[in-house]
């Protein structure tokens, strides 16, 4: 059976494409043979289960440790009931050493005393190193899906052997999970109060985190297509699929999957167009790792960075730990210097999820705005918005300020995305939203700007005239919100066309 892109679990290197990641390997072993316990951290779908359990394979197979993978999702469920939780990772112990490692499983203690001790867990583990013949390497996957008092009795199981590696507990531990265990806060009704996963583990040597695929990582991910299945990408695609995802993993296979195997298996060639259906498609899709994208402005700490960015607001209130916190979940670039959303993808992903409903309502159609040529008549759509947001803009759609922002994109979502591409421009500190459509080889640039005085005008032109300088264009629309909402006041509703700094701009005030 040929090899196919991963968009569902754990890899599995007999099925899909995997891709090596020295730069994600190199501190894990050096901790190891530093005898550290450590934390490994990374968004979901990222690799990460899929990178500890090669590095537990060829561990085992060199030779020097005894290094063993297992989960404690099945623990979530126990939460206050240590015992259970003890179990659960007791008989995942048990059942993971038989299965993978089948030679060694002998040594393991298999004594039902260890099942009713609240330091179960220490005790089997440090019997069990006193046994085996090599050190022990133990990733406990999926750290985060335990909590309260089960959580924090582990941590403290852990960290009270600590002192006995490598003889008599596991030379080194790793826990593997979306977040970092500093940022964990767990209640502990024992204690009626609140403790942090780094109290409890105050051992921690360091916190690694695993980091997107590199450009080199994509080609290599789609050259092992290529070798499977004799399917070319056009010189510079690759480039293209690197960009627009920024090498996260689950978006690399899911793009791969989508236009590889799923739109064109039969294309000898694939180049820009086949990606640009492909991203359609998978945007379209729904799948879970976007819907959860959506999900995440459920929650406050989400919702307080990423609105302001989507309306251009800057804003210097944010907790340090809640921007950690974004960038764990794999919402903010993880490198850059800058806050900013974590690829082009996400960036079209956001908006297009919030309004996916109401672009499902629209009753407009996009060959009412194309010419007898075949181009867009972008100013009768413009001015085709004007009357939309007079009988729809009254709703707020989480925060009042964002609503323009808001409707205006699932107006052009629906409308235009069928024959042409939406590229945003959003950042914090610009106050803006820089919005380019491109169709049937035209391209036209909208500004949103909300009005906050006399100096709204002037900035907004001068920021609509830089970015047409940016695009080599000529004439724009700048369109400036007033702070309330839509309302039937037909003199509030005006265009006016305006020449500024050699540009033409057809200002909208609404």
């Amino acid at each position: 059976m040929k090899k196919f892109f991963n968009t569902a679990g754990a890899n599995q290197p007999r099925l899909h494409y995997t891709v090596w990641r020295p730069l994600g390997v190199k501190p894990i072993l050096e901790l190891i043979e530093q005898e550290k316990y450590f934390t490994h951290h990374a968004p979901r779908q990222s690799g990460k289960t899929t990178l500890l359990r090669e590095i537990c394979r060829k561990l085992n197979e060199q030779g020097k440790y005894l290094a063993l993978h297992i989960t404690v999702e099945s623990a979530q469920s126990a939460r206050d009931h240590v015992l259970r939780a003890n179990q659960v990772i007791l008989q995942a112990l048990q059942l993971m050493l038989e299965l993978a490692l089948p030679d060694s499983y002998k040594d393991f203690p298999h004594s039902d005393t260890f099942l009713n001790q609240d330091s179960g867990v220490q005790a089997c583990l440090t019997q069990w190193s006193k046994i085996s013949h090599k050190p022990i390497v133990l990733v406990i996957d999926e750290i985060d899906s335990m909590a309260g008092e089960s959580l924090i009795a582990l941590l403290r199981q852990l960290r009270a052997g600590y002192d006995q590696r490598p003889e008599s507990f596991p030379q080194s531990i790793i826990l593997n999970g979306v977040r970092d265990l500093k940022d964990y806060r767990i209640y502990s009704s024992k204690e009626d109060t609140w403790l942090t996963g780094g109290s409890c583990f105050n051992i921690k040597a360091e916190s690694i985190r695993l980091g997107n695929f590199t450009l080199e990582n994509v080609r290599e991910l789609f050259s092992q297509h290529e070798a499977e299945y004799n399917q070319k990408l056009a010189l510079g695609l690759v480039e293209k699929i690197y960009e627009l995802t920024q090498g996260q993993p689950w978006l690399c296979n899911a793009l791969g999957e989508q236009m590889c195997h799923k739109l064109f298996p039969n294309q000898p060639i694939l180049d820009e167009n086949h990606l640009h259906e492909a991203k359609e498609a998978l945007i379209l899709s729904r799948a879970t790792h976007i819907d959860q994208l959506y999900y995440r402005l459920e929650d406050p700490r989400i919702r307080q960075i990423v609105i302001p960015m989507l309306k251009g607001e800057e804003s210097f209130n944010f907790p340090a730990e809640d921007i950690e916190y974004a960038r764990d979940l794999g919402l903010l670039h993880p490198d850059s210097k800058t806050i900013q959303i974590a690829n082009p993808l996400y960036k079209e992903i956001l908006p297009r999820e919030m309004t996916y409903t109401i672009q499902q309502t629209f009753t407009e159609e996009l060959h009412w705005y194309i010419k007898p040529n075949g181009t867009l008549n972008y100013q009768k759509l413009m001015d085709k918005f004007v009357e939309f947001w007079r009988e729809h803009g009254h709703k707020e759609f989480y925060d009042l300020e964002i609503t323009p922002h808001t409707l205006f994109m699932a107006w052009l979502q629906r409308l235009v995305n069928g024959g042409g591409t939406i590229h945003r421009e959003y950042a914090l500190g610009r106050k803006r939203l820089d919005i380019l459509v491109t169709f049937a080889g035209e391209k036209f640039v909208s500004e949103i700007k909300l009005y906050r005085g006399e100096k709204t005008l002037s900035d907004g032109l001068n920021q609509i005239c830089e970015y047409l300088n940016q695009i080599g264009l000529s004439e724009g629309y700048l369109m400036i919100f007033q702070k309330n909402l839509a309302t039937d006041e037909d003199s509030r509703y005006r265009v006016e066309e305006v020449k500024h700094l050699d540009k033409r701009v057809f200002v909208y005030w609404l």
